[in-house]
């Protein structure tokens, strides 16, 4: 999917006249302020923290350039930490400057208003480009979610922790453990009154206090209906807002703000019902139907309709039919390795966005978390050793879904003067 750029970003540069330091090169150098802003009643609503990627064009660049930011001229200055492409690092803010491409890529989030200062010194000139496609501007983007956290017993939602690879721990709570060792945030869709008691959300309570931003919590609905039918006993509005309210009250300190920015419908049923009680509601639907979808790999429009992008974000490939399909679900196998990997590849070749989803209440956990090394259905899993060569990419942004879409957002709707 070709990427289109957003005409309606405007930049003029408010360079002082009189010179700070010199480059090496010996040419003036001055700073540089920009303001960036975002509509002001849906900032309000959806907070947009998740930093998004400005690109700069610029010149002169000097040993002690530096990159600052603050909301309101009411507050001191706070300098941006500076990052280097070799580095590992998403969804945080900083500068990168590029000096071989003259290039100063400046990554911020909205906190306490709706529009951010930005001041560049130590550089000869500066000029707004665009507002990167991926975070950092990387190459490609690998978006993974989990499904339906307190929907069935099995899953043992709630239950004492006893390590991620103990079948008697909370099967998404180990989850989590899983994705943070390979340092992949994840969306957990949940169920919020299937399971009775305080206990499953302790356990998610538990995963947020690190603040380390490793997941994601979104909505699944309060039951998990799978048709029509089944949401009439609540009615929609109860099933997928209640939900919502649900998740507001029971978790704090939920990354990027107290938002939720997407909806997974449950069995990846839809109607016009749903879509309705949806419009506004949310930043993302994101869609699901078991198949492998290799060719939809981009960022979804936004449906003007219902005001959210989606449905849509299938699944690049199944992930779950791969490893279904052993006994026991999930155990290592060096063809579904190879398969699952060579999906990825060509995503990542292709500059694209890898769709990834599984349900962990399918799996044992002592199976599909098993690190060791795989030996072909005896030992090790399919999924953790195609994360181990999926991770650790400096040229691939790791993001949650609703991050995702945050991001997308604000690169469509922000001006930057």
């Amino acid at each position: 999917m070709k990427y289109l750029l957003v005409t309606l970003f405007t930049c003029i540069s408010l360079a002082t006249p009189a010179p700070l330091n010199s480059a090496a090169s010996g040419a003036a150098v001055s700073e540089h302020a920009f303001t960036i802003s975002v509509d002001q009643e849906m900032w309000r609503k959806w907070g947009f923290q998740y930093p998004v990627t400005c690109v700069f064009r610029i010149s002169g660049l000097s040993a002690d350039a530096k990159a600052l930011r603050r909301d309101d001229d009411s507050q001191a200055w706070k300098q941006l930490e500076e990052r280097t492409a070799g580095q590992f690092f998403s969804g945080i803010e900083c500068v990168r400057f590029d000096k071989p491409g003259n290039r100063a890529f400046v990554s911020v989030g909205f906190a306490g208003s709706s529009s951010i200062r930005l001041k560049l010194t130590g550089l000869g000139s500066a000029a707004f480009d665009s507002i990167a496609r991926y975070y950092d501007d990387r190459k490609a983007a690998y978006t993974l979610s989990n499904d339906n956290w307190g929907r069935r017993t099995s899953s043992k939602p709630g239950a004492r922790w006893q390590g991620m690879t103990n079948d008697d721990s909370d099967s998404y709570q180990a989850s989590v453990h899983a994705c943070r060792l390979y340092r992949i945030p994840v969306s957990i869709a949940i169920n919020s009154r299937r399971i009775k008691g305080p206990d499953m959300w302790k356990r998610m309570q538990e995963e947020l206090m690190p603040r380390d931003r490793s997941w994601e919590p979104v909505v699944h609905s309060s039951t998990h209906p799978c048709n029509a039918g089944a949401y009439k006993p609540l009615g929609y509005r109860e099933e997928i807002i209640g939900c919502r309210d649900d998740i507001l009250k029971r978790l704090k300190q939920i990354p990027y703000g107290q938002y939720l920015f997407e909806f997974i419908p449950p069995c990846g049923y839809q109607d016009d019902k749903l879509e309705s009680v949806c419009a506004g509601e949310f930043l993302f639907l994101r869609a699901w139907d078991q198949r492998a979808h290799p060719q939809d790999t981009g960022y979804l429009p936004w449906n003007r309709r219902y005001r959210y992008y989606g449905i849509g974000g299938y699944q690049t490939i199944s992930y779950d039919v791969v490893m279904e399909k052993r006994d026991p679900t999930g155990r290592y196998h060096a063809e579904d390795v190879a398969l699952l990997n060579r999906a990825f590849d060509a995503v990542h070749s292709a500059g694209g966005i890898f769709y990834a989803m599984w349900h962990a209440d399918r799996y044992r956990n002592s199976v599909i978390y098993d690190a060791r090394p795989g030996i072909d259905g005896l030992r090790g899993s399919t999924l953790m050793q195609h994360w181990s060569h999926v991770a650790g990419r400096p040229d691939v942004w790791y993001v949650a879904n609703g991050w995702l879409y945050s991001y997308r957002w604000v690169a469509e709707n922000a001006t930057v003067r």
